[in-house]
């Protein structure tokens, strides 16, 4: 029999959580399916999960173009399953794998420092997960599936993001402070607090006095900011900065000579990426901007996290505290552990050099995780960290998804198209 030519019927990865979203810090469990008609030479089975942050970009001046990119390894962890061990030939050469549908089990607890997934226009970060049919004497069948990595980015380790914000800008710098000044326009902008969650509302305020001789229109708008970093051949840092507009709401027109002063107007947040808080090529950031058409626009950064704040989360939740019996007291805060609060965190990279990266953790998590054998729930990771909050559903990312095909690999099996997925705690 020409076991070389046979074709697998099946052969994917399937994760245990359905989601396939998983924190920081949690335990990947899944599965490897094959599915032979017949009998088939194979000599390893092996997994690699990876994790990595990419940038790339082709710089045109002139003439000359400079590629630049830049690659930050997480974790890369390669396992051989040995599961063709036991089908042995005789001779002690050849593995034949029976035909007929094989399960191989795995698990892997993901470093408890991990941004974020996300994908934009010039960088990415991925979580991947391969398996590989190791042939003799033939190219390697290989089933690649991605899953969502939701980083630990708690707006409550902040106090400023609790707070009312406020920000006034006006067409004329002289005349900042004196809203009677003739021709200006003045714009003020407040928000009820600066830390959001994907799925949360945005309330705001806008006031406009309009002191010139014409109507302007008002709008309220929601922009993404992206700074994508990375290196020329030669070595020299470059960075690329693109804006989105995510949401947009028109306030109306503000007449000449008059004032405009909006009740609350609310923005719904869709899922978009949290902060990267752990990753050095990418930065996200948002603004919620009210801008008066031609003359002025007023800016305030926001917060998007992944764990909410606890003061809103215990309002909006009061049915789901009483049922189960907890009081509505203070948000749960975890006790000091001393100076536990150093995690070492060993990443391989594509090389496979090993770096070691030491990472001031909050109190919360460093209890969180120092309690992780007591986790056991796909959410739990957070009813640790806070025992009050709800778990979280989720949603794809608002931008879509996109074709995750690597050139520098051959993939028979797996999607090639991947949307990240965002925490959601409000309905």
């Amino acid at each position: 029999t020409d076991f070389r030519s046979m074709k697998l019927e099946r052969f994917e990865i399937v994760l245990d959580n359905s989601e396939n979203a998983y924190f920081a810090g949690q335990e990947v469990t899944g599965k490897i399916i094959i599915e032979a008609p017949e009998p088939k030479k194979i000599n390893e089975i092996l997994l690699e999960l990876k994790g990595r942050c990419r940038t790339s970009w082709t710089k045109h001046s002139g003439k000359s173009r400079k590629h630049c990119n830049s690659s930050e390894p997480y974790f890369l962890e390669q396992l051989n399953t040995m599961y063709t061990h036991k089908f042995t030939e005789d001779d002690g050469k050849d593995r034949i794998l029976p035909s007929g549908l094989h399960e191989i089990p795995f698990s892997y607890t993901l470093p408890k420092s991990l941004p974020s997934s996300f994908e934009g226009d010039h960088g990415f970060v991925r979580y991947t997960c391969r398996a590989i049919c190791e042939r003799p004497w033939d190219f390697d069948i290989v089933s690649r599936t991605a899953f969502t990595v939701v980083g630990i980015e708690d707006i409550n380790s902040d106090p400023v993001l609790c707070e009312p914000t406020s920000m006034a800008e006006s067409n004329q710098t002289v005349a900042a402070l004196c809203w009677k000044a003739s021709g200006s326009v003045q714009a003020e902008l407040s928000l009820s607090k600066s830390g959001y969650t994907a799925g949360e509302l945005i309330e705001a305020v806008a006031k406009v006095q309009n002191n010139s001789n014409k109507g302007r229109k008002v709008c309220l708008k929601l922009t993404q900011h992206a700074i994508y970093k990375a290196k020329t051949f030669a070595g020299h840092e470059q960075t690329k900065i693109t804006k989105k507009q995510i949401v947009r709401k028109e306030l109306g027109e503000v007449s000449a000579h008059s004032s405009f002063d909006a009740p609350i107007e609310r923005l719904r947040l869709p899922a978009l990426p949290p902060r990267l808080g752990r990753c050095k090529s990418i930065l996200i950031s948002y603004t919620v901007d009210l801008e008066v058409e031609a003359t002025v626009t007023v800016c305030i950064p926001i917060t998007i996290g992944t764990i909410p704040l606890l003061a809103d989360l215990l309002t909006h939740s009061k049915q789901s505290v009483v049922k189960n019996g907890i009081t509505n007291g203070p948000p749960h805060k975890l006790s000091m552990l001393g100076d536990d609060s150093i995690v070492q965190v060993t990443i391989t990279d594509e090389d496979g050099q090993t770096h070691t990266e030491d990472d001031a953790m909050s109190n919360e998590l460093d209890a969180l995780l120092s309690a992780r054998k007591r986790v056991r729930m796909p959410s739990s990771i957070l009813s640790e960290l806070y025992p009050t909050m709800p778990s979280p559903y989720y949603r794809e990312s608002y931008f879509g998804a996109v074709d995750i095909s690597d050139e520098k690999e051959s993939v028979q099996f797996g999607e090639s198209q991947f949307a990240p997925k965002y925490p959601f705690y409000t309905d």
